[in-house]
C-alpha cells in the first residue's frame, strides 16, 4: 500500500480509541444492570459509571506514606495501555494496510498488568500484592494459549495484523473454518481470564482476601481509582470487541470513508457487543467462581485445543505438497 493509505487508518485507529473510551462505562455497567434484571433485584442503570467516574475525578487522590512515585504513574498507565488497545481494533471499519500487531497487544495487556503489580507492592498494605501474585499466575496460564491462538491466526491467513486478518487476502470470515472456529472459542475462554469474569475471577467481590483483579485497586481513591476502574471497562470492551472482530469483521474501507458507511458500522458494531454482552451475562448467570487450583484445568483445555488446532493446520499444508 502506498503511503496514502495510511491516514485512514490512523483517523479510524484514534476513533477507536476514543470510542472504547466513551462507550466502555455503558458495558461495563450494562453487566450488572443486566444481571440485576434477570435477577429482578432493579439495580443501577447501565449509565451510573459515568456519574461514579465524574465523581471520583472531582476528588484529588490520596497516597500511602510508604508509596513512591511507582504508585502514582501506574493508573496513567493502566489507563493509556487500554486506550492504545482500544485503537488496535478496527470496530467501524477496516481501513486499508496494517495496524496494530497482535503480538503488540499480548504486550499491552501484560504492561497494563506489570504496572498494576508494582503499584500493589509499592502501596505497602497486604491485599495488593496477594492479589497480584494470584493475577500473576492467571496470567501466566493464559498468556501461552494467547500466543498460540497467535500462531493459528498467523498460519491461516499469514500474517498477524489485526486489520489485515479481517481481509485475509480475500479469503471468508474465520468462522468459516472449524479449526478457526475451534480457536476463536478456545481464544474466548482465555480471555474470560485476562479480562476478570467468572468462572476465574468475580469483579462483584468485596471480600478482599477472594479479590484478583479488584485487589490490586484497594489503595486507590478519586481520579487515581477512576482510572483503574475505567481501565478495566475498557479491559472488557476490548475482550468483546477482540471476540466481534474474530467472529464478524467489519468492512473494509478505501481513502474515501462515506460517513453513511461509518454509521452502518458503528451500528453493527453496536449490535454485536450488545449481544456478546448478553451472552456473558447468561454465562455468569449460570457460573460460579472456581477455586484458584481449578483455574488450571479449562486454561490448559484451552491450550491444548489450541496445540491441535495448529497440528491440524500443520497437517493440512503439508498434505497438497506430498
Amino acid at each position: 500500500g502506498g503511503g496514502g493509505g495510511g491516514r485512514p487508518g490512523w483517523g479510524l485507529g484514534g476513533g477507536g480509541g476514543a470510542l472504547c473510551a466513551l462507550l466502555s462505562p455503558v458495558w461495563g455497567g450494562g453487566v450488572g444492570w443486566l444481571r440485576a434484571g434477570l435477577k429482578r433485584g432493579g439495580g443501577r442503570g447501565p449509565l451510573r459509571p459515568y456519574l461514579d467516574f465524574w465523581k471520583l475525578l472531582r476528588i484529588h487522590p490520596g497516597q500511602p506514606h510508604s508509596a513512591s512515585v511507582v504508585f502514582v504513574l501506574a493508573p496513567p498507565v493502566v489507563f493509556t495501555c487500554f486506550v492504545l488497545l482500544g485503537s488496535a481494533l478496527p470496530m467501524v471499519a477496516v481501513p486499508p494496510g496494517p495496524g496494530m500487531d497482535l503480538l503488540l497487544v499480548v504486550g499491552l495487556l501484560g504492561l497494563a498488568k506489570f504496572a498494576a503489580t508494582l503499584a500493589a507492592f509499592d502501596a505497602g498494605a497486604p491485599f495488593g500484592p496477594l492479589s497480584s501474585g494470584r493475577q500473576w499466575f492467571v496470567h501466566v496460564l493464559a498468556e501461552p494459549a494467547l500466543l498460540v491462538a497467535i500462531y493459528v491466526l498467523a498460519m491461516s491467513r499469514s500474517t498477524t495484523n489485526l486489520p489485515l486478518l479481517a481481509t485475509g487476502g480475500g479469503a471468508g470470515p474465520l468462522v468459516e473454518e472449524p479449526m478457526l472456529s475451534l480457536m476463536i472459542g478456545a481464544l474466548a475462554c482465555v480471555l474470560l481470564a485476562e479480562i476478570g469474569r467468572l468462572p476465574f475471577d468475580n469483579p462483584g467481590t468485596h471480600l478482599e482476601l477472594t479479590m484478583i483483579e479488584e485487589g490490586t485497586k484497594l489503595e486507590y481513591s478519586g481520579r487515581a481509582l477512576a482510572l483503574m476502574n475505567w481501565a478495566d471497562a475498557m479491559k472488557l470492551m476490548f475482550g468483546l470487541s477482540l471476540v466481534a472482530f474474530l467472529v464478524l469483521p467489519p468492512a473494509p474501507v478505501d481513502r474515501s470513508v462515506p460517513v453513511s458507511l461509518l454509521l452502518v458500522g458503528l451500528g453493527a458494531y453496536l449490535a454485536k457487543i450488545g449481544g456478546l454482552l448478553i451472552l456473558l451475562v447468561g454465562w455468569e448467570m449460570t457460573r460460579g467462581r472456581l477455586k484458584l487450583r481449578g483455574i488450571v484445568a479449562p486454561l490448559m483445555l484451552a491450550t491444548g485445543l489450541l496445540l491441535f488446532a495448529v497440528v491440524t493446520l500443520v497437517v493440512e499444508l503439508v498434505e497438497p505438497g506430498t
